[in-house]
């Protein structure tokens, strides 16, 4: 088969048809341009409404409802299964642990006091077992013996659709079973301070002596006394009767938890208020300076009330000032706290001023005082040595005016020979009192022979 021959276009021809193709490219690229700037405008157009729709709040409502419709049917039942996986955690605290057993056969220890609870589920059931008072944690014992057992701690009144998680979740407990034993009853009052201290409380009148304790066998030994705890208000100023609690305690005075049967009793108090007007006097504590002596004082108070127990009182006749003599320089007033003894609630002064007069001092001799032997033991005869005599001299000290009325029966010398056990001979020192404490008392020898004999 012959081969067509190529047509060779004139120069002519060639520039024709460069013509024509450049014309068509001019006009695609005005069409290409047209439509470019009739999509801009529309993209333009539809970008201000969705602007206007979306962000105006007249139409913003409407949609947002629109897209929870078309959120809610494309994910159709899977929206279901999202909010039911939709679960919560919170603690809820320290609960009490309640045991499940008979109190008054059983004795439980061991037993953890509270423990902590975490709560896993939804925020409906969470708020549902916080707001009602149902729910507790228990420790179920009633399938248990006498002995040592481990046991798991669980919940009631919780929801089955929530999950309970407890730290600690179990323990140890030991069981014993519980006996009764009877205690004399002891009491105290309790808020003492309450009441005015010139009052005093006498012994109450219990509604019987004794009460029954009942616990394990270890535990009663562990008792070591049963009180009826009283307490005291300060509006008691006369007899009162009042409910008081009844409480066991433990040799280092531990409260004990047991049963005590009966738990209260009725306590009937008197209430008096002891006192006594009792005499100040002073003692000066001291070596008065520049060779001087106290010649006599006066007292703002000469006697003052005692407010105390009436067997206290009953041993109070004075009540003794200390003075520091070496600030007694010349004739002055001072004022002086007044101590209460022991066992004393209050006195009717706490301070007095004292006006002190002062003189030279002197000495004088009082001689053939008898020297006594006191608080000798039992099974033994105590004598003075041959060679000593059972009279001595004392010398007094102290402003004339004081020592020109002592006399002999004023002055007491003694031996103490309380420590001596053993017969034999002991040198003991002489001891030497006076009545009037504004003198001093000596002798010139200071100790006396003493024989111990074991009485036969």
């Amino acid at each position: 088969m012959a081969k067509k021959k190529r047509t060779q276009l004139s120069s002519e021809g060639k520039t024709e048809l460069a013509k024509t193709i450049a014309e068509q490219s001019q006009r695609f690229v005005k069409t290409y341009a047209n439509i470019e700037i009739r999509l801009s405008k529309m993209f333009r157009w539809l970008s201000t409404w969705l602007e206007k729709l979306l962000f105006n709040q007249k139409h913003g409502k409407i949609v947002a409802l629109l897209l929870a419709i078309l959120m809610y049917f494309s994910l159709g039942t899977d929206s279901n299964s999202l909010f039911e996986n939709m679960k919560s955690a919170e603690t809820l605290g320290d609960f009490e642990v309640n045991a499940i057993v008979s109190n008054q056969a059983y004795e439980v220890t061991g037993l953890a006091e509270t423990v902590k609870v975490r709560i896993i589920g939804d925020i409906s059931d969470i708020k549902s077992v916080k707001q009602q008072n149902r729910f507790r944690v228990v420790a179920n014992l009633t399938d248990l013996t006498e002995g040592t057992h481990e046991i798991k701690y669980t919940t009631e009144g919780a929801p089955s659709r929530v999950e309970v998680v407890l730290e600690p979740s179990n323990g140890v407990v030991t069981i014993k079973k519980k006996s009764i034993r009877s205690f004399t009853l002891g009491y105290d009052y309790v808020n003492r301070f309450h009441m005015d201290p010139i009052y005093d409380l006498g012994i109450p009148e219990l509604e019987q002596g004794e009460v029954h304790v009942r616990a394990s066998k270890d535990t009663l030994d562990s008792i070591a006394y049963v009180k009826a705890l009283i307490d005291v208000d300060e509006d008691y100023t006369s007899d009162f009767t009042t409910q008081a609690n009844i409480v066991a305690y433990d040799d280092q005075g531990n409260k004990m938890n047991v049963d005590i049967i009966p738990d209260k009793m009725e306590a009937k108090v008197k209430v008096t208020k002891p006192s006594k007007d009792v005499k100040l006097s002073i003692i000066p504590n001291g070596v008065i300076p520049n060779n001087k002596a106290i010649e006599s004082y006066t007292l703002s108070h000469n006697k003052i009330s005692v407010y105390a127990k009436q067997s206290i009182l009953d041993g109070i006749d004075e009540l003794p000032i200390v003075i520091p003599a070496s600030t007694l320089t010349t004739d002055k007033k001072i004022p002086m706290p007044i101590v209460p003894p022991n066992g004393v609630t209050k006195l009717g002064e706490k301070v007095v001023e004292i006006s002190i007069k002062l003189a030279d001092a002197k000495e004088k001799e009082i001689k053939d005082v008898p020297v006594e032997i006191v608080n000798g033991k039992e099974g033994f005869d105590f004598a003075f040595s041959g060679s000593s005599s059972n009279t001595v001299a004392v010398t007094v000290k102290g402003a004339e005016k004081v020592i020109d009325r002592l006399k002999k029966n004023d002055l007491h010398v003694y031996v103490d020979v309380s420590k001596i056990d053993k017969e034999g001979s002991y040198e003991q020192p002489l001891i030497v009192e006076g009545n009037d404490k504004l003198a001093n008392y000596s002798v010139k020898d200071a100790t006396i022979t003493v024989t111990a004999t074991k009485r036969k």
